[in-house]
């Protein structure tokens, strides 16, 4: 079996993922902290969601806006890079550029998932030439929705690996059909359809699950039935489980 995507011999490991760069009390989610937190408690993988500025500078910021998660208010899409340094995550943090984290996490082990927010000036050009920069094409797993991303992407650079977050189940015999690396499944598919995990894995592909906030015995099930990855909120309490 493979994991990311790619042949491995910790072919039994389960990967941890922290959701948003890991959702920790106390520090911003999707923070250069939260990230350096998730890092020093061990977990495998950081997903981070892009977004681009109105002066095409990408950024990590989940949310359209910077209403929830800064002291100032605005869509990222409408602000420029240095309009948004002026605002706070919290205890001093500003929002990361893309950039930032690749050199954080150049030389180290932590791969990337991104999850790419769609917009009119988020160009994926920019995105791939800027992995490729920090020679990171090894390190980073893109996220895509779509037939038409995922061929773009490809096109782009196809020594990247990519995960599908499908969104619909009709979704998920076109992905498989299609060179996806990893498919992104939700929990109640488990329940909702039979051997969903077996008919992915008998494509040779792994299968991550987006767990949310999921307890320790709601993820051992999840464990028990197959799935390889775990995209969690609470990287301790993913990591504690999986020691």
């Amino acid at each position: 079996m493979r994991i990311f995507g790619q042949d491995t011999d910790a072919s039994l490991r389960i990967v941890t993922i922290a959701h948003r760069g890991g959702i920790i009390p106390g520090i911003p989610e999707n923070s250069l902290l939260g990230f350096k937190k998730s890092i020093d408690i061990g977990v495998d993988v950081i997903e981070i969601d892009l977004r681009a500025t109105r002066d095409d500078e990408i950024i990590i910021m989940h949310d359209e806006s910077i209403d929830r998660t800064t002291n100032g208010r605005g869509k990222v899409v409408e602000l420029t890079i240095e309009e948004l340094r002026q605002f706070d995550l919290g205890i001093d943090q500003q929002i990361p550029t893309f950039k930032e984290l690749l050199s954080l996490v150049k030389g180290s082990k932590i791969k990337l998932l991104l999850d790419i927010k769609v917009s009119g000036n988020l160009d994926k050009k920019s995105i791939i030439e800027l992995i490729e920069s920090f020679e990171m094409t090894q390190n980073v797993i893109r996220g895509v929705r779509t037939l038409e991303d995922l061929n773009e992407f490809h096109q782009l650079n196809s020594d990247i690996r990519t995960l599908g977050f499908i969104s619909t189940l009709d979704q998920l015999e076109l992905f498989m059909e299609n060179r996806i690396n990893i498919i992104r499944i939700w929990p109640e598919w488990i329940e909702s359809t039979n051997n969903i995990i077996d008919k992915i894995h008998q494509k040779g592909i792994p299968v991550w699950i987006t767990a949310g906030n999921l307890t320790v015995h709601e993820l051992q099930v999840l464990i028990e039935q197959g799935v390889n990855g775990i995209i969690h909120d609470s990287p301790e309490l993913l990591v504690g489980l999986l020691k």
